[in-house]
């Protein structure tokens, strides 16, 4: 079985070390199936079940998964902040280990010099393409929500994608798209359009 089944994520990664936001972004949209912005409990049972089965813990049964699964959704219930019996992105992204907010290390400078764009560009661009596109995006966007203390959700996500494509007038960002999109003005719209969405 492939170990990168989460959405290209490696299995093993998930369980040992922090996750970037583009990897959370793939594994969210790999098991939020439906779109629903919530990972459901079938949704969530896949999610431990790949876990588990598709690293190098074969020895574990279907069943030990399932048990498993019900007792971390118990102890998960710390993280579900509304108490729906539902994982929104923002509590499965305080339940798994993420990295620090990429982007806090580069806005808050006087200035943003090239090679910070670039930085940001190799950051976020997993396949090598010199773009940031779909869950890339998603992650970008997701940490300039972070960024505006806003937590992560569907809608946020949606919102800040959206206000990006209508900005940069494409589905990706390049090194030229980055640098206008984080402009001052460009960051106080897409603070605005963003919070609308939380």
């Amino acid at each position: 079985m492939s170990k990168k089944s989460a959405g290209g994520v490696d299995i093993k990664k998930l369980r040992n070390k922090k996750l970037t936001s583009t990897e959370f972004m793939q594994v969210w949209f790999h098991y939020d199936v439906d779109r629903s912005g919530f990972l459901e409990y079938s949704e969530f049972s896949k999610f431990m079940r790949d876990l588990f089965l598709k690293g190098d813990c074969t020895d574990i049964t279907p069943e030990q998964v399932e048990k498993y699964t019900a007792e971390v959704i118990h102890i998960m219930d710390t993280y579900d902040e509304n108490r729906d019996g539902r994982f929104e992105m923002n509590e499965l992204a305080k339940a798994l280990k993420i990295e620090e907010n990429y982007l806090n290390k580069i806005i808050h400078k006087k200035s943003i010099k090239d090679k910070h764009i670039q930085k940001i560009l190799t950051h976020y661009n997993s396949n090598v393409d010199h773009t940031i596109e779909g869950p890339e995006l998603c992650a970008f966007v997701g940490d300039l929500a972070r960024s505006f203390n806003l937590k992560l959700s569907l809608s946020v996500i949606n919102s800040g994608v959206s206000f990006v494509k209508d900005t940069v007038g494409t589905e990706y960002v390049d090194q030229q798209a980055i640098r206008a999109l984080l402009s001052p003005a460009s960051m106080d719209k897409m603070k605005t359009a963003i919070k609308m969405a939380d």
